[in-house]
């Protein structure tokens, strides 16, 4: 995945803050198909940011050409 190096919003530094599975914080995910999902912050504005990679199986689907 990319990583992030300053805020969409207004261009200050982005600090990853700590990463969580999705199963842990939303329906949907279950333990064999589960998704990281990371957070960061900006130092700047103080905005907070979410990213959730796609589980396996999206990455199998809908993100097929982007994972080849």
């Amino acid at each position: 995945m990319k990583e992030l190096k300053e805020c969409p919003i207004c261009g200050g530094v982005i600090n990853h803050e700590s990463d969580a599975l999705a199963s842990e914080m939303f329906d949907g995910y279950d333990e064999g198909d589960d998704a990281l999902v990371s957070f960061y912050r900006c130092t700047q504005c103080g905005r907070e940011i979410e990213i959730t990679d796609p589980s396996e199986e999206e990455r199998e689907t809908d993100y097929k050409d982007y994972w080849q």
